[in-house]
């Protein structure tokens, strides 16, 4: 029995991982067995005399762990261990290294007093320092504690606004958390089922009351300054960045382009954007890829401006912009994008953003349908001439100086406001879906005007609002109407009848030409039948039930029109059944003597 009156057994010292003690071997040390561990821990104080080769006896320490821990364990998988240190950022350790004590004081050094003694009580070593192998060791037993912890898989959180487990707010600026209500806390204090990790620190918002004649003033600028294509379009703006400036909290979040021609202010207009934003958006990006984003945003809620989106000459660049289109659609709903990538050494890594995305450009760049829906579109005209250039380069100046001033408010008030966010969106879609918008529309729109609504008014919305709201809402959903036309199946169409066909001879004639010669009864030169060059691709044109059946399946001639494309492999057809009038026959049907297939028709009035 010790004098703290627990029992002792005999350990050697390879048994506790300590440095090898060659002539050491007929002495062993004490270990003191706790009977609960979170309450107890051993620090051996060990010395090696160079004179006479003797191994001191440990210096047994009965230590309190409840005191308040400055970092955060989280467990531990295949021999590494995972916590966030007083630094705030994810840290990976081997056990080897744990073992040795290499790379321990490098978690603790230089954070702070309190730090330094948190160390000496725990590990206590002679001099009043603190042995670094007693905290790697100890490191070990309490992740062990924790169980398996993988990263790929865990819910990380970086810079942004989150929404917590209660449904509130909290802006993570990198080394502190404010909640909504105006509290905050250190990064390491913040106790919850996720997982904050610290990045570069940002600017906290201020929640100090901004005017809102301030907010009104600078919108009615906003206005006059711009050449907008419809007088709303700046009230659209204003709502999509208040929205922006709710990160990853709203779950469905809208993404805003706004495209026009040289010399409209587009770029000043998104360097506004970034400049109300402050540094929860970072600054404007316009030369970006898919990898970049992912990787510079992974596990970030907050904004991302990307100028000068338009392709070039180069076809690769095409596809950049598309994977950029798929992740900032994967960003728009829910948790965000989650994206998950295989690495060299055969272990997965894991990416996440979430947030609202801002794009310019020249010219509109086509979107696929599922892509336009998550975008509100707005069109610059060129700058108002209204002012003097002396007097409205002045008038912009003052304007980003407000935006500037007001920015970290601009912020506070928005994460005040968030307590109103869901109620205020949901009113806001319910009205939308009252009008005949689907549920995607609905959302869309409610993001940008609760946005609106939230920084410019206090209080719960009521009908006087929502009825001033009503020329926005019809604008954007009526975008969202013009956009939901160029359908999947729509596409599919275009492409079949544009598609050039390989006839015989070397001559090649597009399938809307074809079907025209039929449906005319017009002669084509080197064309004697068209209806069996048709046939060839298994398109068949039947004008008496006045419809164009094209075969099913991805081995049919008709697939092969769709081979380089997303279609592929007999996608066309389930795409070509989102059109109004298509139908799929549950039998196969008879096309021509001794060729009966199943097959999709499309009636000749959608060509």
């Amino acid at each position: 029995m010790d004098e703290f009156g627990e029992k002792r057994f005999e350990y050697s010292p390879s048994m506790l991982g300590a440095d090898r003690i060659l002539q050491a071997s007929e002495k062993t040390e004490r270990v003191l067995v706790p009977d609960e561990m979170k309450h107890l821990m051993f620090v051996a104080d060990r010395s090696i005399s160079t004179h006479s080769n003797q191994v001191k006896e440990p210096a047994i320490k009965k230590v309190d762990i409840d005191k308040p821990c400055p970092i955060i364990l989280l467990g531990h998988d295949g021999g590494s261990y995972y916590l966030i240190p007083p630094s705030g950022q994810l840290r990976k350790l081997s056990a080897e290294a744990l073992e040795a004590g290499r790379g321990v004081r490098a978690l603790f050094a230089g954070i702070s007093p309190e730090v330094d003694e948190w160390n000496r009580s725990m590990f206590p070593a002679r001099d009043n320092g603190w042995c670094h192998k007693a905290a790697g060791l100890w490191i070990i037993g309490a992740c062990n504690s924790k169980g398996v912890f993988n990263p790929s898989t865990a819910d990380l959180r970086s810079v942004g606004v989150w929404r917590n487990e209660t449904d509130q707010a909290t802006f993570h600026s990198g080394n502190w958390i404010t909640h909504q209500d105006g509290n905050s806390e250190p990064l390491t204090s913040y106790k919850a089922k996720h997982v904050m990790v610290g990045a570069m620190p940002i600017n906290a918002p201020d929640l100090s009351p901004l005017p809102q004649d301030e907010i009104k003033n600078l919108l009615f600028e906003i206005g006059e300054l711009w050449g907008w294509k419809r007088k709303v379009d700046s009230d659209i703006w204003l709502g999509w960045v208040a929205a922006a400036a709710m990160g990853g909290f709203p779950d469905w979040r809208t993404h805003l382009y706004v495209h026009g021609s040289r010399g409209s202010g587009k770029s000043k207009l998104i360097e506004l954007a970034a400049c109300l934003l402050g540094d929860l958006s970072g600054d404007v990006i316009n030369d970006a890829t898919e990898a970049g984003i992912r990787q510079s945003r992974n596990n970030q809620a907050r904004p991302v401006l990307i100028d000068e989106f338009e392709p070039d000459d180069n076809p690769r660049n095409a596809a950049r912009q598309d994977s950029m289109f798929s992740l900032i659609r994967r960003m728009s709903g829910g948790a965000g994008g989650r994206i998950s990538r295989g690495s060299a050494d055969h272990s997965p890594v894991s990416f996440r953003a979430l947030g609202a995305a801002y794009v310019t450009s020249i010219n509109h760049v086509h979107m696929e349908p599922q892509d336009s829906s998550r975008f509100a579109v707005l069109e610059l005209k060129p700058l108002p001439d209204i002012r003097e250039p002396a007097t409205a380069m002045n008038d912009l100046d003052h304007v980003f100086r407000t935006c500037k001033k007001i920015s970290r408010q601009f912020l506070g008030r928005m994460l005040q406001q968030s307590k109103r966010w869901d109620r205020t969106q949901a009113v806001i879609a319910a009205k939308a879906r009252s009008t005949g918008a689907d549920a995607r529309q609905a959302d869309t729109a409610a993001t940008i005007l609760a946005g609106l609504d939230l920084v410019l008014f206090d209080g719960e919305i009521d009908d006087l609002r929502m009825e001033d709201l009503g020329e926005q809402m019809a604008v954007l959903l009526a975008d969202s109407e013009a956009s939901d036309e160029l359908s999947e199946g729509q596409d599919v169409l275009d492409h079949l009848m544009c598609s050039l066909l390989q006839l015989d001879h070397g001559l090649k004639r597009t399938v809307r030409e074809l079907i025209t010669a039929i449906a005319e009864k017009n002669a084509l030169v080197g064309i004697d039948d068209p209806a069996l060059a048709l046939r060839r691709y298994g398109l068949y044109v039947d004008l008496g039930n006045q419809h164009l059946a094209l075969r099913a399946g991805k081995s049919t001639a008709t697939a092969k029109i769709f081979a380089d494309t997303k279609w592929r492999n007999g996608a066309h057809a389930s795409a070509l059944l989102k059109l109004e009038g298509v139908v799929r026959p549950k039998n196969a049907i008879r096309l021509g003597p001794n060729e009966q297939h199943r097959v999709i028709l499309v009636p000749l009035g959608c060509l």
